[in-house]
């Protein structure tokens, strides 16, 4: 009999409730973003604000959209400008696991702002891992459908040495957002139109190195998002403005973090995290082309700078933590 190897996370004890979709699961669910995939799980109400291109929020047991803390790779994710985090841009292709917690996780060894959220969605991106002497792993991919939607993929894993690994992870998502629905006009008559600015053009890339040292780990992601979008609107309203909403937005997300995990000795831990972030939205409501409409011309900035860190100590149950932001 040959060989077997298995690799898996050892599940520990967990305290707090804990739903996690990974894996295979998540290519079997046959959904485009964490946004899509959160639906799965129980206690989770999913608004979508503005249709094809809108933003997606998650609301877990009732408590709001701005109690729910959202992770990336351990880190988490901030938005001054609306309290919120958009799942929808965040893709599967390269996702490892999604892991929902009705309060925080039950670990001590873990960053103090995790502590400060009501409900928590942690997002772990796939690690490299190689078998033999394999060095790489290519893998393209082309999604389509309805609303002329085109989505070509591409993760790229190399192996450079014994410890040290590199990912890359792009996609392109183009739709054009123009469905037929049934519209009956008061004292009128039963038509069918075609709902319009609702498409969408969405970029984006991934770069990230994974390393081991003795008795731990480190590991580096750059991550960059940029995408238009359109919000067709209610289409409830009289002539002249029906179907004729053109609300527009532009988005630019960038960020670099990275972690570093180390056992110094047999009871001592340390744990760091780092993190810059740039956030760039730009919202256009332009009454020239749809005259029902104010003038609104909103562009906000964000630049964030995080870094963490933690120790802990095994002799006593203690964990010392300390965060700058």
């Amino acid at each position: 009999m040959d060989e077997v190897v298995i690799r898996a996370d050892r599940l520990g004890k967990e305290t707090i409730p804990v739903q996690v979709l990974s894996g295979e699961v998540l290519k079997k669910l046959s959904v485009h973003s964490v946004a899509d995939a959160v639906r799965y799980f129980s206690g989770v109400q999913v608004k979508d604000y503005g249709g094809i291109g809108g933003l997606k929020t998650v609301n877990i047991r009732s408590m709001g959209s701005h109690h729910v803390g959202v992770f990336y790779d351990g880190i988490e994710l901030g938005n001054a400008q609306n309290g919120v985090v958009d799942l929808g841009r965040f893709s599967l292709d390269n996702m490892e696991a999604v892991t929902l917690y009705n309060g925080q996780k039950s670990a001590l060894f873990q960053p103090a702002k995790d502590y400060a959220s009501a409900s928590a969605v942690y997002m772990q991106t796939r690690k490299p891992v190689f078998e033999g002497d394999r060095r790489y792993h290519l893998n393209i991919g082309l999604k389509g459908g309805s609303f002329q939607t085109v989505n070509p993929s591409v993760l790229f894993e190399y192996k450079l040495n014994s410890k040290v690994s590199a990912s890359f992870s792009s996609e392109f998502l183009y739709t054009s957002g123009k469905y037929k629905f049934s519209y009956a006009k008061k004292n009128g008559y039963d038509t069918t139109e075609v709902r319009k600015n609702g498409d969408v053009k969405m970029f984006r890339a991934e770069a990230a190195f994974f390393g081991k040292i003795k008795y731990g780990e480190w590991r580096t992601k750059v991550y960059y998002y940029n995408s238009e979008r359109g919000y067709p609107g209610a289409s409830v309203r009289e002539e002249p403005g029906k179907f004729r909403h053109q609300d527009r937005q532009w988005d630019d997300n960038l960020f670099v973090q990275g972690t570093f995990r180390k056992h110094f000795r047999e009871r001592y831990s340390l744990l760091l995290n780092g993190k810059y972030a740039y956030d760039y939205l730009h919202y256009l409501s332009d009454p020239r082309k749809d005259v029902t409409t104010m003038y609104v011309d909103n562009r906000y900035k964000q630049q964030e700078v995080y870094f963490f860190s933690s120790a802990s100590f095994c002799a006593i149950p203690m964990v010392a933590s300390f965060m700058l932001q």
